[in-house]
């Protein structure tokens, strides 16, 4: 990359941007100039920590920093929408955090934006840019995908003791909205577009109360747009943090141990078993990610952006459509346009 110094502003500096503060501090050639929080505290903490200017308005930051050459938004996916646009009048680009929105809608405004103006808008779905998600693409080629199976386990709902909010169907939208959309992208970036959702929520483990109105564990089955099938579990109630996705051809079975594996064979005499390096000592899972937005930002090229907007907007649909089917009891059709 070149030698210009990149001047970011993060709007949102809660949870997740200390991750990604990390991360840029380790990739280096660049400056958080700007920091945007509705929270005194955080606000303060982090422009201390960065020698970056503090505000509490979307508008004000962008009105005081004309120079930007790119913004990390790690808003609540509700203050998705705002960012965008006020990024999008100065033709800022924009790395949002997942999910890409809150509701369908707002999705929906932001591709009318990204459609109108050209505004450049990733997703952090970082597990696109894994090392081993590219070794399993490659070892499947063209060959076609018949069956996937997915599972992610973790404590969340146990052990994590996470804020209250994520615990409220209604603010999170439970551990559908807020981790089980990752393997979901990941899922479709492997096998292709999931038009038909079908999940069933339990609370066998935490029973919902009026402090907890999410499901604890979901189990899901799917269509694929290429005639493929699938399930997914999911559970906040496991003692484990561990996540795989396991795809079946006629002449293969290969799993992704997410992050940094891959096992199975391609044929009866390929057996496959590989590890692949983690990131930097040190460093989140979302450093290729970042890594990858900030060579755009220099070089105007945004095509290794492995997911644009527009296509993260069909995650988004996807675990919507799963929710809803968690309320009514019936399959729920993906759309796949937004």
């Amino acid at each position: 990359m070149s030698q210009k110094e990149l001047k970011l502003g993060a709007v949102g500096t809660g949870g997740i941007w200390g991750a990604h503060a990390t991360n840029l501090a380790a990739i280096g050639g660049n400056k958080v100039v700007a920091v945007c929080d509705v929270s005194d505290d955080n606000r303060k903490k982090w422009s201390e920590k960065l020698g970056a200017k503090g505000y509490s308005d979307i508008e004000a930051l962008f009105a005081g920093e004309p120079e930007l050459d790119g913004v990390i938004a790690c808003t609540p996916p509700t203050v998705r929408l705002q960012v965008v646009e006020a990024a999008a009048k100065r033709g800022v680009p924009v790395l949002v955090e997942k999910p890409p929105a809150f509701k369908l809608a707002d999705a929906a405004a932001i591709n009318r934006i990204v459609e109108k103006t050209g505004a450049k808008v990733g997703v952090g779905f970082m597990y696109r840019y894994f090392a081993s998600v590219a070794r399993l693409k490659e070892l499947i080629g063209d060959q076609p995908i018949n069956m996937v199976q997915s599972s992610f386990f973790c404590p969340g709902a146990t052990d994590w003791k996470l804020p209250g909010w994520f615990y409220i169907k209604e603010r999170s939208g439970g551990h559908v909205l807020d981790q089980a959309i990752h393997v979901m992208d990941l899922v479709r970036y492997i096998a292709g577009d999931i038009t038909q959702v079908y999940t069933v929520g339990t609370n066998l483990i935490v029973p919902k109360t009026k402090d907890f109105t999410i499901e604890d564990s979901t189990s899901t089955t799917m269509k694929f747009a290429t005639g493929a099938s699938g399930t997914h579990i999911h559970s906040w109630s496991h003692s484990q943090f561990t996540g795989f996705i396991t795809v079946v051809g006629k002449e293969y079975r290969l799993t992704l141990e997410l992050d940094n594996k891959v096992s199975g064979f391609v044929n009866k005499n390929t057996q496959v078993n590989e590890t692949f390096p983690a990131q930097p000592q040190g460093c989140s899972h979302h450093y290729e990610e970042m890594k990858t937005f900030l060579e755009a930002l220099r070089s105007k090229d945004f095509s290794k952006i492995r997911s644009p907007y527009v296509d993260a907007s069909r995650s988004l649909a996807t675990v919507l459509a799963m929710n809803e089917s968690i309320e009514t009891g019936k399959p729920v059709e993906v759309p796949q346009k937004v």
